[in-house]
């Protein structure tokens, strides 16, 4: 039967660029989530975003998103003893 796990954690963002193209990063505010350990979540906008845009749209969610939820789900297997 499979166990689904809702973890939440407070975000904010950030914009970059990288190999000329424009990011948003997504900045967990503390490592809690197990799942997120080590990831680096960025969105790359559409070429053509300028840096202007890109602060507007980080400006937009940092005064709108206060966090993400991430789900998981797990199998339980359970092992029994052949008699």
């Amino acid at each position: 039967m499979a166990t689904t796990k809702i973890e939440r954690a407070g975000v904010g963002f950030g914009s970059a660029r990288q190999g000329g193209s424009a990011l948003i990063e997504v900045r967990p505010h503390h490592d809690i989530i197990p799942a997120l350990r080590g990831v680096q979540l960025s969105f790359e906008l559409l070429n053509g975003i300028t840096d202007l845009q890109s602060r507007k749209l980080v400006e937009l969610l940092n005064e709108n998103v206060i966090g993400v939820l991430i789900t998981t789900a797990s199998e339980e297997n359970a092992v029994g003893a052949a008699g």
